[in-house]
């Protein structure tokens, strides 16, 4: 008995025309990971009736729903694109900047385990798959990680792969080291030794009565906060907090057109706190990312 390995799993996606529906004889994008913990859930309702015996009557299974989330080293991948397109809700891109819109974009992925279960039931379809998070991190010395969060319609088993001739990696795009990435804040650039980003799409489903299937539900605000930690070495952080004084932040990671760079025009810190004690001193803060004026909250650029 072969039992299946998670380092001969592979990551298939593509956009769908139509929510739920996966598309047929197409090359689907090759989408590098290191976790997925994509799964199909069902909602389950025990009856409560009494019989007399005190066993129980019946238990029905509910509307099933998929979540979870793919985490990556973070590089630059055609795969990465069409989620970070997703996510945004930009179908547009143009000259590769993506920005905050309104369209809605969902994918089928393919969890494909390469013949560790012998042919038979061996590829997990995963349809109706919505962005509905992101979240980065730069640690001061290690590799640049991203999570994509998901919430989805349906899983289906298949016995083959039908993701036609997968392409859209390029094996030379290496994940991104905190070295090469450069943190300005404001005009400057920042000694940072620590930053996260969040995004959030606060998406919902919805049940139906007479069916088992989720409904595409609605969208909220798309929410983007993060927070940084960076040597104490003025009080001008710190001051941006005290006083309420919009700034700005750019995380570039990578060179050319192998890199990624996140920019937000108009931020504001909602906390701020030294931390004192034998050692040097850091400074961290939360903060918000605004529209500012007519532009987006953020522009995420891969042709740099």
């Amino acid at each position: 008995m072969t039992i299946a390995s998670g380092a001969n799993t592979k990551i298939f996606i593509l956009e769908e025309a139509s929510y739920g529906i996966n598309v047929d004889n197409a090359n689907y994008k090759i989408l590098p990971f290191k976790s997925s913990s994509l799964a199909l859930s069902k909602t389950n309702h025990q009856s409560t009736n009494i019989t007399g015996d005190r066993n129980v009557q019946e238990v029905k299974m509910g509307v099933k729903s998929v979540a979870g989330d793919i985490s990556m080293d973070l590089s630059n991948q055609s795969g990465v694109e069409l989620l970070l397109l997703g996510l945004l809700g930009d179908d547009t891109a143009a000259s590769g900047a993506m920005t905050v819109g309104n369209v809605r974009q969902s994918y089928t992925i393919e969890q494909y385990y390469e013949g560790d279960l012998a042919g038979t039931n061996d590829v997990h379809i995963f349809k109706g798959m919505e962005v509905n998070s992101f979240s980065l991190t730069v640690p001061a010395d290690g590799m640049v990680e991203a999570s994509f969060g998901f919430v989805g319609k349906d899983l289906e088993t298949a016995d083959s792969s039908d993701a036609g001739t997968p392409d859209g990696y390029d094996a030379t795009n290496n994940p991104y080291h905190s070295q090469e990435v450069v943190i300005t804040e404001g005009a400057a650039n920042s000694i940072c030794t620590d930053l996260s980003l969040s995004i959030e799409n606060n998406i919902s489903t919805s049940n139906t009565i007479g069916t088992d299937a989720v409904s595409r539900g609605g969208i909220g605000l798309c929410s983007i906060t993060g927070s940084l930690t960076a040597h104490f070495e003025s009080g001008d952080l710190l001051e941006k907090f005290i006083n309420n004084t919009d700034t700005a932040i750019t995380i570039t990671c990578g060179t050319g057109p192998d890199g990624i760079s996140f920019a937000m025009p108009k931020v504001r810190y909602t906390t701020g706190s030294v931390s004192v004690q034998d050692g040097l001193l850091s400074v961290t803060m939360d903060f918000v990312a605004m529209r500012d004026g007519a532009g987006a909250a953020i522009t995420i650029d891969n042709v740099l």
